[in-house]
């Protein structure tokens, strides 16, 4: 080849190159913004609208930004982060999620008036759809994702109602009273459940939650237990057994900043704000 053809192909090669890479940009500046999942079909299993918020980790709303995926968990409210890239050369168009704890999530999308279709594929199988379908047995998701505006006004005007009864209106005996039951903390390991008996004693209880993309596994361990009691508006924990060894016959007091019969606000011992749930 001389040395002009071999030139002129270089030319031709960065020419396609930049097209490509301007498709690309365009199609990124398309995903961008808020979105929410309204229809959803995993392995021919069809998820009613109203469910779509427990069956997703992401409770079925997403922001893209950038080349990033990030959503609030539902439990926790903490923001997690999935990196994807797209390859818009290819028909249908690629699209791959990546995570650091999980293998790339292969598939396709496009986008059909207004609305953006999105097909993926169990990273287990490790083999991009060819079609927007998820029949049984296919191990395969296909979502219809609708814009929606964010939704931050709505959490900020739930953040200036009433949390409870600030602790200082009340007795300590009544607070003693209010606490008994089980209650559930959510955080981005999964849910920690604490029961505080009426004898003094209390058990706590970790319930780890392993996400993949077509199942939820639970899996429960005893984390410790011991004495509890109310003390000018804090508990003290007395730990007596713990998978922790380094927490045994330590004591831990927890402030509590507001308390209903459903909902609790407490402050840890490092001073980070939590929130708990009455589940029974």
């Amino acid at each position: 080849m001389s040395i002009r053809n071999a030139g002129l192909w270089l030319f031709c090669f960065c020419f396609f190159i930049e097209i490509v890479a301007a498709d690309d940009a365009s199609e990124k500046q398309q995903l961008q913004g808020q979105w929410e999942v309204t229809e959803l079909v995993e392995d021919g299993k069809v998820i009613p609208r109203e469910a779509i918020r427990e069956w997703l980790p992401s409770g079925g709303r997403i922001e893209i930004k950038e080349n990033a995926l990030i959503f609030d968990s539902p439990e926790n409210e903490k923001k997690h982060v999935k990196l994807f890239s797209i390859d818009t050369t290819s028909y249908p168009k690629n699209i791959d999620l990546s995570t650091r704890d999980q293998k790339d999530v292969p598939g396709i999308y496009q986008f059909d008036k207004g609305k953006l279709i999105v097909c993926l594929s169990d990273p287990e199988i490790a083999k991009r759809p060819s079609a927007f379908a998820a029949r049984q047995g296919s191990g395969q998701m296909l979502m219809i994702l609708e814009r929606t505006t964010s939704h931050a006004s709505e959490k900020s005007a739930a953040t200036q109602q009433p949390q409870g009864i600030t602790a200082k209106l009340l007795t300590d005996a009544q607070v003693t009273k209010m606490l008994h039951g089980t209650w559930q903390f959510s955080d981005s390991i999964g849910n920690l459940y604490t029961t505080f008996n009426t004898n003094g004693t209390f058990s706590t209880v970790r319930e780890v939650k392993e996400i993949r993309l077509f199942q939820k596994v639970f899996v429960e361990t005893a984390v410790s237990s011991g004495q509890w009691t109310v003390n000018n508006g804090k508990v003290s924990f007395r730990v007596l057994s713990s998978i922790h060894w380094d927490r045994v016959n330590k004591t831990a007091d927890f402030s509590i900043r507001s308390i209903t019969a459903t909902d609790l606000i407490f402050v840890d011992p490092l001073g980070h704000v939590g929130k708990s749930v009455k589940v029974r």
